[in-house]
């Protein structure tokens, strides 16, 4: 297809729409139902328990469920907003659906769950879909292999996701998440009017502890939302003519040298091929049986980390203009998005394999009883897009004779990219170009203004509410 038009990537400010695709448009139903059941059951009884005089509250278990129901409901809301369709994400899933390239047909050929043992349950899970992809044809292996330098221009020029040719999308000031998030205020706040009746504290206390949590939920509402929308306010440099300092670069991922295969876990099973940066998981999902403060014996189940690992290999990012090398092992921040894949196995299952290994077999898990094991990895591969706000750097004489760089290599050869912060940037690798990572993002309306009016909103209500019993 021709070169993409900026105005399809440019918001509207204000864009509601339902969540798409289809699982995330089911969820918003059920969210907008348990919201309802909420409205007309939870939020009563707070109100009658706390301003009639008359203790509704269940008792036992049940106000702990009581509890965690209204936790559940506030961050479901939450998390189904973020999913919430805007202009940009739904013209970049119809590019995809209609052209998609070439590591989106893989991914969709390739994806979905492996049965590897139905008797044992045991699953290798690969996604069928990437929010962080590429969103149109990228350049092909014929790019960097068998090529006299890996810094020179592409012959097709520069890639097609690059701002100079698709511009810098903006997020929309309200949405859908928007509304989700004013509409959360509800559940917050009973929790906080549920935690002094659970603990027994006086019912004063509700109105303290209200606009702590309003508060705690803005400042990382702050900080999230200014990390993801980073990539906006800094400008993208060419490769071919980068400055040295802090710079963002735009680009795809393409080899110095082949990368080592990565074997999870020391497990000849489970392994990767052309990750130039990867990290692993492997966590354990435990039923463990407690006593509460009733003195009653109780069931939780949860994940527990047990082991991860990380690594990386220097590569050069091309954005087509030329190439320049990156050290990701300067990098402490690197944003890889979803796993790549997930194996997972039942505990039945893992204890017959461990006999092949002493070391898994001397391995313990702590208090409970093992019901599943599952190892995640996330990785950045050859071909990948990236984003990388960095330092870029001279290269050292001794890196250049390293890399394998000569004289015949353009200017911006010698130029690397570290992972130093400086005041004004804090260098980081993400998966993904400034396209597909700023359309994920939430426009600082809805993660800075909004939270703080809520804040406003609850302390002013906990006030009221305070002078009032």
């Amino acid at each position: 297809m021709g070169r993409p038009d900026p105005s399809m990537f440019q918001s509207k400010q204000v864009d509601i729409q339902v969540p798409m695709p289809l699982p995330y448009a089911i969820a918003f139903s059920i969210v907008v139902v348990a919201y309802l059941a909420f409205l007309a059951l939870v939020v009563p009884t707070h109100i009658t328990s706390y301003f009639f005089g008359d203790y509704t509250y269940p008792g036992g278990d049940d106000m702990e469920f009581f509890l965690g129901s209204q936790v559940a409901l506030f961050i479901a809301m939450l998390a189904i907003g973020q999913k919430a369709d805007t202009t940009v994400r739904e013209n970049i899933r119809k590019i995809r659906e209609e052209s998609p390239p070439r590591d989106a047909r893989i991914r969709l050929d390739a994806g979905g769950v492996e049965l590897e043992s139905f008797w044992r349950g045991a699953t290798v899970q690969r996604p069928t879909s990437d929010d962080l992809g590429w969103v149109f044809e990228p350049p092909g292996p014929e790019s960097w292999e068998n090529v006299d330098s890996l810094f020179t221009a592409d012959p097709d020029g520069i890639i097609q996701e690059h701002p100079s040719v698709v511009g810098t999308p903006t997020p929309p000031d309200f949405t859908t998440n928007g509304i989700l998030v004013i509409m959360s205020t509800l559940p917050l706040m009973g929790v906080a009017m549920t935690i002094p009746p659970l603990l027994d504290l006086d019912s004063g206390s509700a109105f303290i502890i209200m606009p702590i949590l309003f508060a705690i939920f803005t400042a990382v509402s702050l900080i999230t939302g200014k990390r993801s929308r980073a990539a906006i306010e800094v400008p993208t440099q060419k490769v071919r003519s980068i400055a040295i300092g802090d710079a963002e670069v735009i680009g795809q991922v393409r080899p110095l040298s082949q990368p080592p295969t990565v074997v999870v876990d020391n497990d000849p099973s489970k392994t990767a091929e052309d990750l130039v940066v990867w990290n692993w998981l492997y966590d354990v999902y435990i039923e463990e049986t407690y006593i509460n403060s009733d003195g009653e014996r109780e069931t939780r189940r949860y994940w527990r980390d047990i082991d991860s690992e990380s690594g990386d290999e220097t590569f050069v990012t091309h954005d087509g203009t030329g190439g320049m090398i990156v050290e990701p092992g300067s990098f402490s921040r690197k944003k890889l998005g979803q796993p790549i894949i997930t194996w997972s196995c039942s505990h039945s299952s893992y204890a017959q394999l461990k006999k092949i290994n002493l070391w898994r077999a001397v391995r313990t898990y702590g208090s409970g009883r093992v019901i599943e094991h599952r190892w995640r990895l996330w990785g950045l591969s050859i071909g990948d897009p990236c984003m990388i706000h960095g330092s870029a750097t001279t290269l050292q004489l001794e890196a250049t004779e390293k890399y394998g760089i000569t004289k015949k290599d353009p200017p911006n050869s010698r130029i690397a990219l570290l992972g130093t912060d400086s005041e004004a940037m804090k260098t980081t690798i993400w998966r993904g170009t400034e396209l597909t990572n700023v359309a994920l993002a939430e426009s600082a309306f809805e993660t800075a203004v909004i939270p703080v009016i809520m804040t406003l909103f609850a302390t002013t209500a906990s006030i009221i509410c305070y002078l009032a019993l």
